[in-house]
């Protein structure tokens, strides 16, 4: 698979292709003989030309440059973005460059919206580009930092906290990374400041001196193509200058332009040190009467204060304006304790940013399509099930001791003071109580640890299924590392009382417990004797009688409807309840019941938790990335 990196600038555009398995790096591609296209479109002759052509030999017609930092504002640009991108991938695949199958992608200011976002990706279909993606440009200077290997950067640092400025002709933006995490990185900027201000500025200026000043603003006003040449040519002088003024800081260059358009007018740009210093220091309208570099400062400050929680340790420099000297100045007077680094070809750091990041996402969404493919609900439910009996007889010892503990043993006692009237009462309320301890903080409290350590036993198996995934699509196996908790959050996968309600264990606890109160009535050996003494052998006798003639159901509904004088029932309900009989005959009952192969508490548990391990799964899965190489 190759990956097309598109980086639009509003003065300059580059594209590189990388082609992921070949061990090369991304490579710029040239456009019409030049790596660095010139951001200009217009038509010769009906057939639209870009960059040099637009306006080398002839002026091309509707000559128009700085389109996209009008996009946000004004849609008249949608045309004319269309068009460069038109020619753009005309040249491309005249040269073979861009072939079907291969990924386009664009960037974007990080400061536009989802919305914006969106509309610039309509416009690049309607230019011709297949299924563009469009990420933010500071996302793909992050992406270069990481995959390059012309940038001798210490790995410890990118993986620490870095910050990434890229500022171009129409932006300037930043990347803020944490752990080295892509996932984590944040994205902001401002959307007006940008290089092409001082172009712009710098070509104003040169026309108010000039003797022809009226004549070029007539010029300017009636053909959009000769301001735009003119704004290109500034841009090209304000490039020499920072060049030359890097190794001599006296430096002046100058340029005289000869504009043919209602006569022939002259046009003599000179830049020195002095005239840059005005044009940077002092108010542009552009800027609402802020000077650019109060507004780059406070732009920086913003980022300062954005990241003062974690300062950045690495500061690197992308983007062409990041050549200014006063700019790189004021990085280093922002964040004093950062190591500031300037990309070696800022032009193009963008576009090859951009085609790793085709390659990331791609390769990401594979893997992630692949984790949903082959973990799947049978899969995992399978690994449950399997396990279930490992479960169980936790399960229902830590059931028999708080339903004993909070229920039984408080309603029987009840019974027993007189507060139930009824056997059937005693039933009734013993079976809502059950209900609310199941459905309480305690049942929560005493079940969290036993399924914990359940989960736990079923990570390695769940592993061994996600790690030959990673192993595939290079992504790490730490990045994948089964981690269950029982803390709720959302990484976390939890089986609560509510999933162990939705097996019938009321009727089974109830009607051990009540059984064991009928035994307690017959004095322990069925129906002999209800109470002790004279009296209970009377009441012993009479219910014989009622069982030789009604037989004992009947007995059973009429014991449960009796009201029993408060005499009869002074027994020791409670130390039965608490002997080892009566909980390992309530063991059995409840091992019976949760031990069904298709019941409902194996079809709640194993359900319940594929559905938790699955949205956990896919959690880590969509924060998961390629390592820093």
């Amino acid at each position: 698979m190759r990956y097309i990196g598109f980086d639009m600038g509003d003065g300059e555009s580059a594209v590189a292709v990388y082609e992921h398995g070949s061990g090369i790096e991304p490579v710029i591609a040239p456009i019409h003989g030049s790596r660095s296209l010139l951001s200009a479109v217009g038509q010769i002759g009906g057939e639209v030309v870009i960059g040099e052509q637009a306006y080398t030999s002839s002026l091309a017609e509707g000559l128009s440059v700085r389109f996209k930092s009008r996009f946000t504002d004004d849609p008249q640009s949608y045309d004319t973005i269309a068009r460069f991108v038109r020619g753009v991938v005309h040249a491309l695949r005249d040269a073979g460059v861009y072939r079907g199958g291969d990924r386009f992608v664009v960037g974007c200011p990080a400061g536009w919206n989802a919305a914006t976002r969106a509309r610039y990706r309509d416009v690049l279909i309607r230019a011709g580009v297949d299924d563009p993606q469009v990420i933010s440009e500071s996302r793909a200077a992050f992406l270069y930092a990481k995959y390059a290997k012309t940038i001798a950067l210490d790995v410890d640092l990118l993986t620490q906290s870095a910050l990434v400025v890229d500022i171009g002709s129409s932006t300037l933006d930043f990347a803020y990374i944490v752990d080295g995490r892509e996932t984590g990185v944040g994205t902001f900027g401002e959307t007006h400041l940008g290089g092409g201000l001082i172009d712009a500025e710098l070509l104003e200026r040169s026309v108010e001196k000039s003797r022809d000043r009226q004549a070029i603003q007539n010029v300017f006003a009636r053909s959009r193509s000769w301001y735009s040449y003119c704004e290109i040519e500034a841009r090209r002088l304000k490039e020499q200058y920072y060049n030359l003024s890097a190794q001599d800081a006296a430096a002046v260059v100058k340029k005289q332009l000869r504009i043919c358009y209602d006569g022939t007018q002259k046009l003599s740009f000179t830049l020195d040190m002095a005239l840059m210093e005005q044009i940077v220091n002092e108010p542009l309208t552009a800027l609402g009467g802020e000077s650019f570099v109060a507004a780059s400062f406070a732009a920086l400050e913003n980022a300062r204060r954005l990241t003062e929680g974690q300062p950045p340790k690495l500061v690197l420099l992308t983007g062409g304006a990041s050549r200014m000297p006063f700019f790189q100045a004021q990085c280093r007077n922002a964040f004093p304790e950062a190591i500031i680094v300037v990309c070696p070809e800022p032009e193009f750091s963008i576009a090859k940013g951009l085609a790793y990041a085709g390659w990331v996402d791609e390769n990401l969404r594979a893997f992630r399509a692949a984790i949903r493919q082959e973990v799947t609900d049978a899969r995992v439910a399978g690994i449950a099930a399997a396990a279930l009996p490992e479960l169980t007889p936790s399960v229902v010892r830590a059931l028999v001791e708080l339903t004993l503990t909070e229920a039984a043993i408080p309603v029987a006692g009840a019974w027993r003071s007189g507060d139930i009237d009824t056997l059937k009462q005693m039933n009734d309320q013993m079976q809502r109580r059950i209900e609310r301890v199941l459905r309480s903080p305690m049942a929560e409290a005493s079940l969290s640890p036993i399924i914990a350590l359940w989960m736990k036993s079923l990570t390695d198996e769940l592993q061994a299924v996600i790690d030959p995934i990673c192993d595939r699509y290079s992504v790490p196996r730490e990045e994948m590392r089964l981690a269950f908790t029982q803390s709720g959050d959302a990484a976390g996968v939890r089986i609560g009382a509510n999933e162990l309600l939705g097996f019938n264990i009321m009727g089974t606890m109830v009607g051990v417990v009540v059984s064991v109160v009928f035994a307690l009535l017959g004095g322990g050996g069925g129906v002999a004797l209800i109470a002790v003494g004279p009296l209970g052998m009377l009441a012993g006798a009479a219910i014989g009688a009622l069982v030789s003639a009604l037989g004992w159901p009947a007995v059973t509904e009429a014991l449960q409807n009796a009201n029993f004088p408060r005499a009869m029932r002074m027994i020791n309900v409670e130390r039965r309840l608490r002997g080892e009989s009566t909980k390992r005959t309530l063991r059995d009952a409840l091992t019976r019941e949760l031990g069904k192969k298709d019941g409902a508490f194996a079809t709640g548990v194993v359900k319940g938790f594929t559905a938790a391990f699955q949205k956990y799964l896919y959690q880590i899965a969509a924060a998961a990335e390629i390592p820093i190489q």
